[in-house]
């Protein structure tokens, strides 16, 4: 085993800052992220705290943020958080997100899936199986 880490690049709604050698945490929910950085991004802050519980059974409320989190050749929406102490990492939700997972062997990031391809999971019958709209409408 060992540690994974990566350069990403985190943008908000007016700039972008790269991080380089950033750890990659795949017993973290979230991705996160200092302050300062969500500051100079300008990151669209989530109204409310985040409930977290650490690996160390402490329990913490953190700020949360929405950003563009872009890891190589990848870029998509990530949840951040951030609060006092934070060790700044990318969390799995960032990794599902960019279809990405971690070879612990090669300690290096891989495709889950093909690059711009999201997987989306329905409940109830196959959209091809639904009723017409206007046919539910009128019945």
């Amino acid at each position: 085993m060992g540690h994974t880490y990566a350069d990403v690049t985190v943008i908000g709604m007016c700039r972008g800052t790269r991080i380089r050698r950033i750890l990659v945490d795949t017993g973290a929910t979230f991705t996160t992220l200092n302050e300062k950085i969500l500051a100079v991004v300008e990151a669209a802050p989530i109204p409310g705290r985040v409930p977290l519980e650490m690996g160390d059974g402490r329990r913490v409320r953190a700020r949360a943020y929405a950003v563009r989190i872009k890891l190589g050749r990848r870029a998509g929406p990530a949840v951040a958080v951030s609060f006092r102490g934070a060790k700044q990492v990318v969390g799995v939700e960032t990794l599902e997100s960019l279809g990405l997972t971690v070879n612990v062997k090669k300690r290096a990031l891989q495709a889950t899936r093909p690059e711009g391809l999201a997987y989306f999971y329905t409940t109830g019958a196959p959209s091809s199986q639904q009723p017409d709209a206007r046919a539910r409408a009128i019945a």
